[in-house]
């Protein structure tokens, strides 16, 4: 019986550290007889897709992401409904979709996870076309992910130490989402995000009841607040619960269009710069990926 392909592509710099020696665990723990494993480093942002593409083209079984939420962003994009399978080995700051798969975060376990081949078909999205998998969003968490892009130090703790300092420099903007041809939500709000997963990454849970495979993501609107309130808030965040609080209305939905004059989003935790209006979609079911 001949063996499959798998490829690993390697993003050598991610957050933590934890694909240093990665051939040599992929060497131990893959297995040999039913795999011929292959490596590919990145070089640069956006080397991955390069990769990827390449390797869908040629038809590759799986495909391995060895890096954190913006390394699977880059490498899923282009495998929306392709033949090719997906696999993450989670080395990232977050892991925000590995956690939401119960992907193990430990290397040699998740390495294990994919000889077993169990896979699953997950949706994926876009906003103005741009591909996102994870949480994405538009306020005052995108305007933190364009800083924390500048940080030179990573993890939890740099991410909070920025919710905390930005806050007195950020004014909070007016939203209109319309979905299915009518206005949902109208006002202000401090953010807005878009959970096709329950979480950020780190295990910082937005939504709760996100679920990855069923059509629809949900918009997440967190409203004003004042700078008391913060700590109240953490609290509810950390005990997943911030979605029963006053200060969160939930809206599910398939596609919507988001109106505003902020123009700074992240999409899976990379910053990007869109126009005054966001135009969301889901792609239903369209990648396979290696679960737990």
């Amino acid at each position: 019986m001949s063996k499959k392909s798998i490829h690993f592509i390697i993003n050598p710099i991610s957050g933590t550290g934890k694909q240093l020696e990665i051939e040599k665990k992929i060497s131990k723990y893959i297995d040999s007889s039913q795999f011929e494993p292959k490596t590919h480093y990145t070089k640069y942002r956006g080397h991955a897709i390069e990769i990827a593409r390449d390797l869908v083209a040629k038809n590759a079984h799986l495909i391995i992401a060895v890096g954190g939420d913006g390394t699977v962003n880059e490498i899923a994009q282009t495998m929306v409904n392709s033949s090719s399978v997906l696999g993450i080995i989670p080395t990232g700051s977050g892991n925000g979709l590995a956690r939401h798969l119960k992907i193990p975060q430990n290397v040699s376990r998740a390495l294990e996870l994919l000889n077993t081949q169990k896979s699953k078909e997950i949706d994926s999205c876009t906003a103005n076309n741009e591909f996102f998998m994870n949480v994405s969003g538009v306020g005052y968490d995108a305007h933190i992910a364009h800083c924390f892009a500048k940080e030179p130090k990573r993890g939890l703790q740099t991410y909070l130490k920025l919710i905390l300092s930005k806050w007195w420099s950020y004014s909070f903007e007016s939203y209109q989402i319309t979905s299915n041809g009518l206005v949902v939500f109208d006002g202000q709000a401090a953010q807005i995000s878009f959970a096709n997963t329950a979480q950020f990454g780190n295990n910082v849970v937005i939504s709760p009841n996100s679920v990855i495979d069923d059509g629809e993501i949900e918009l997440c609107i967190v409203k004003p607040f004042r700078f008391y309130e913060v700590p109240f808030l953490l609290v509810a965040l950390a005990a997943r619960r911030l979605h029963r609080s006053n200060k969160m209305e939930l809206i599910k939905c398939s596609s919507a269009i988001i109106t505003c004059s902020n123009t700074k989003v992240h999409l899976d935790g990379e910053p990007r710069e869109f126009e005054q209006t966001i135009d969301l979609k889901v792609l239903p079911k369209s990648i396979r990926i290696i679960s737990a």
